[in-house]
């Protein structure tokens, strides 16, 4: 089965076209489907949507995409984020309440998730080399250096006074929920805008409402993390939200090991033993963070996190016991039809 041909999206690190759905009578009530592609915060953003002013919408959410670009990325020195990294850990920085709250969430996660996912982790991911993908295997000593200058348990965010850092060197990086939290703001400017249905794709972050162009849920193919271009099975949803975290398209090799780029950040190494872990959320934001925690956590204590998040599901890629060899396991709600991969 082709799964571009049937019309099924890759959930991937970065994004992959798919061909178009093959759609019932047209509704002129309902307006026209569009799709537009365009490449921000470090990945190719598509959005198809239908609607009766529906180019306008889509012009709005890739608006509000780039704005969070602007505020949230650690590549622009100008950004908000950027100044906090440079200058938190020496005074407080004042920051938006829009941004405050994202790093208040973040800590929540933090704290759910025992450490597994960390917004402090941007030293260890430069030392690795995956910020500016000069990729390098540090030594046992620097990677001991890198981790005292993560925690989140010294990042303080006060309403009041806005962000600082208790510990000096302490650089935070929201590349773990960024794009989630993209998605949802990008769904609610096309909702505004009166779009009946919508696919907002950064990659491995997705977010839908409405009926897709076939009519009824849409279908997602989840990427076999070691073959390039087959799936694993395919999945479907109404609406909400779809994220993937894995090793297949962010990481390097070296003397015969896979180092993916995301760290656990109590090791200070990348993670080993799994492949990829995909959940499925109510917003982009929860499986965009989720995602990225269950992967450090692994199957186990991933499926015991997730019992905080009863509206959450996942599909955990473990690596198996020869070459090439992988184990799954999901939770009771995650729907999959493995037969749709043959």
């Amino acid at each position: 089965m082709n799964p571009l041909a049937a019309g099924i999206g890759y959930l991937t690190a970065a994004t992959l076209a798919t061909a178009p759905v093959a759609a019932g009578p047209p509704d002129p009530a309902a307006g026209t489907w569009r799709t537009q592609a365009r490449y921000l915060m470090g990945t190719v953003w598509t959005i198809e949507a239908q609607g009766r002013d529906v180019d306008r919408a889509i012009d709005e959410a890739f608006t509000e995409i780039r704005r969070l670009d602007a505020l949230l990325s650690t590549y622009r020195p100008e950004s908000a984020l950027s100044r906090v990294n440079r200058e938190a850990g020496r005074r407080w920085v004042g920051v938006s309440s829009e941004t405050r709250e994202l790093l208040e969430r973040s800590l929540g996660y933090w704290r759910r998730s025992g450490g597994a996912f960390d917004p402090t982790v941007g030293a260890l991911v430069r030392l690795w080399g995956f910020k500016y993908r000069d990729y390098r295997v540090p030594a046992a000593a620097e990677i001991d250096a890198a981790r005292e200058k993560v925690g989140a348990g010294h990042l303080r965010v006060d309403p009041a006074r806005g962000v600082r850092f208790a510990r000096s060197g302490l650089e935070v990086d929201l590349g773990a929920i960024a794009k989630g939290y993209a998605v949802d703001r990008a769904l609610e400017r096309l909702r505004a805008g009166g779009i009946r249905a919508a696919r907002v794709d950064a990659g491995g972050n997705q977010g839908v409402f409405g009926p897709s162009p076939a009519g009824g849920a849409w279908s997602f193919g989840i990427r076999h993390p070691r073959a390039e271009g087959e799936i694993l099975g395919v999945t479907a949803l109404a609406r909400g939200a779809i994220s993937t975290s894995g090793d297949a398209e962010r990481g390097f090799w070296r003397d015969g090991v896979r180092y993916g780029h995301i760290i656990d950040p109590q090791s200070g190494r990348p993670v080993r033993g799994m492949l990829s872990v995909t959940v499925v959320a109510p917003t982009a934001e929860q499986a965009d963070a989720l995602s990225t925690a269950l992967y450090v956590l692994g199957t186990e204590r991933g499926t015991r996190l997730l019992e905080e998040y009863p509206d959450c599901h996942a599909l955990f890629v473990a690596a198996g016991s020869g070459p090439g060899d992988h184990l799954l396991a999901k939770t009771a709600g995650f729907d999959i039809d493995i037969a749709a991969a043959r």
